[in-house]
């Protein structure tokens, strides 16, 4: 009764009416969507890992480069769910293993790569280990601007996690199609769904990027910096190992 009389009272409004005309999804099946496409999105997966990692140890703005990867990713997996090679991916067991087991060779390399990246960090420790009465210096230079080949692979990193992924192709294709209107052209709503779903995705990842570079100032200390290279590569080898168990079902 109370939510016949909320739905009722919001589409009877001006505001509704105003995206209603705007919009090919239904209010009510957008007021599901965004929160459910939120939760997806937040919550924790090689993604978050990725950016997490890339902003405590690099930056901020290499965080949100790799943020904008993800985002570009999910207009990809958008745009193959609308031209069906979602489907095609998902019913060949052939390709889905493809894709499967490319996405987890590249989560373990990231892995691989964190724990190559601790071990120099642990020798920078040695070879920079401060004079008696001396300070030790910072082992990076937060003032600096980074150089744009930086940002390029820190975006590369965050496209290629998102897109390697197949449980992704998994919910762009089940997830969607639950809140749009089979009689309706199917274009515009993988569109707009996908729209929201990638913008939902960069104001979360931009924003987690943005504190945890902020954050990063205080654990500029190398000891912590190779500390947390170890346990970043031991998760993208986890995820990478659990991707490659995974199956299409």
């Amino acid at each position: 009764m109370e939510k016949n009389f909320y739905m009722n009272f919001l589409l009877n409004t001006p505001f509704p009416s105003a995206i209603k005309g705007i919009t090919m999804i239904s209010l009510e099946n957008l007021l599901l969507y965004v929160p459910l496409a939120a939760i997806l999105v937040i919550l924790p997966g090689p993604d978050f890992a990725l950016i997490a990692k890339i902003s405590l140890l690099d930056g901020r703005r290499q965080g949100q480069a790799a943020a904008c990867g993800v985002a570009l990713g999910i207009v990809i997996h958008t745009s193959a769910a609308m031209l069906g090679i979602s489907a095609i991916i998902a019913q060949s067991v052939f390709l889905f293993s493809i894709l499967k087991y490319v996405g987890a060779a590249y989560l373990l390399w990231l892995g691989i790569h964190a724990l190559r990246r601790g071990r120099a960090v642990s020798r920078a420790v040695v070879r920079t280990a401060p004079l008696p009465g001396r300070e030790p210096e910072s082992m990076t230079d937060t003032t600096a601007r980074p150089a744009p080949r930086v940002l390029w692979r820190a975006f590369k990193q965050g496209f290629l996690t998102n897109l390697l992924n197949p449980k992704a192709v998994l919910i762009f294709l089940t997830f969607l199609p639950q809140f749009m209107n089979p009689h309706m052209p199917l274009v515009p709503q993988f569109l707009e769904l996908g729209g929201i779903m990638s913008l939902l995705c960069l104001l979360w990842y931009v924003s987690l990027a943005y504190i945890l570079g902020q954050v990063r100032r205080a654990f500029e200390n190398p000891r912590f910096q190779q500390w947390l290279h170890r346990c970043t590569g031991v998760v993208f080898i986890a995820f990478g190992l659990k991707l490659a168990a995974a199956h299409a079902d």
